[in-house]
């Protein structure tokens, strides 16, 4: 079951990655790249490049996660998802103009923040098996 949770969310986080690659190729088909035609270009442009990034590490360090104990993996690959939450979620407080997203991505951070620093400190007195 966890197996396949686990597999649930890395196919969560690769859909979300392709849909923010898809959303930054629509960007630049709709734009000469040379060619900036306003502010709110630039900021979308930003915004897409720093979710792109978001996405990008979380991948990366939700992959690390395979030390073959259930729990630390666990721990470090949710630890992983979390802090790319609370990244995209700065996104949307450094780009969004929604009230209702700019409030959702505030409580996200709070939350995720707390569940963070739990994982943190369970890694830390539950270290990964040496080989």
């Amino acid at each position: 079951m966890t197996s396949k949770r686990w597999l649930a969310g890395i196919v969560a986080v690769g859909s979300l990655a392709f849909a923010i690659s898809s959303l930054a190729q629509s960007e630049r088909d709709g734009h000469d790249e040379h060619q900036v035609h306003s502010e709110s270009d630039v900021q979308s442009s930003e915004a897409v490049d720093a979710y792109r990034e978001a996405a990008k590490t979380m991948q990366h360090d939700m992959e690390l996660a395979n030390s073959g104990d259930p729990d630390v993996d666990f721990a470090t690959g949710m630890l992983a998802h979390h802090m790319g939450a609370v990244a995209m979620a700065k996104v949307e407080l450094a780009y969004g103009k929604d009230p209702e997203m700019r409030a959702l991505a505030q409580n996200i951070i709070e939350a995720q923040q707390a569940e963070i620093a739990q994982m943190q400190a369970w890694l830390k007195a539950n270290p990964a098996p040496v080989d």
